[in-house]
């Protein structure tokens, strides 16, 4: 690889993640298709500073890094990231590393469990915050004080959002994969 200035590339490796006592490979996004096509590169720190090709100039106001497995860029002066991107002819896809499909039955059954169970998850911590909404409202209608409009709005907002968690619940609890 040539670069426009002195610098190595950053270590991109894999790491592990914990989920159910399974271990899972996530890959990590990488930064080198855009530190390729920027200029003025320098490394800075624990990434890179460069030319910033949406908005131009001749100082280095693009910040760009690798940070928990994602690629991170801001321009001091424009601050539009896909603007950026897009100067340079690419995507944000462009920077994440390829996806790997399960392969084996066993790994697609771990997959969608995983899914699944990520759907639970966020359907019942919207849940626990729209009950207690629902339960404060009622304690107020319990001592006689009316909603005001905002309340009464908050609360339909709530109604409907226990709905679709629940659906979400049921959707994820009945699904059985085709034989």
């Amino acid at each position: 690889m040539t670069y426009q200035n002195e610098r190595a590339p950053a270590a991109v490796n894999g790491r592990g993640a914990r989920n159910g006592g399974e271990r899972f490979h996530v890959q990590n996004a990488s930064a080198e298709p855009l530190l390729q096509r920027v200029e003025g590169v320098q490394r800075s720190g624990n990434g890179w500073r460069a030319r910033c090709p949406a908005c131009g100039g001749t100082s280095r106001k693009l910040a760009i890094a690798e940070s928990e497995g994602r690629v991170l860029l801001h321009c001091f002066c424009c601050g539009d990231a896909a603007a950026i991107l897009a100067a340079v002819g690419l995507t944000w896809a462009d920077l994440q590393p390829p996806r790997h499909l399960p392969e084996s039955p066993e790994e697609r059954r771990r997959a969608r469990r995983a899914i699944r169970e990520a759907g639970w998850a966020s359907a019942l911590a919207v849940l626990s915050i729209e009950a207690t909404v629902v339960r404060i409202a009622a304690a107020q209608v319990a001592r006689w004080q009316p909603l005001s409009e905002d309340d009464d709005r908050r609360v339909a907002l709530a109604v409907e959002r226990i709905d679709r968690a629940a659906a979400v619940m049921v959707e994820a609890n009945s699904w059985r994969p085709a034989a």
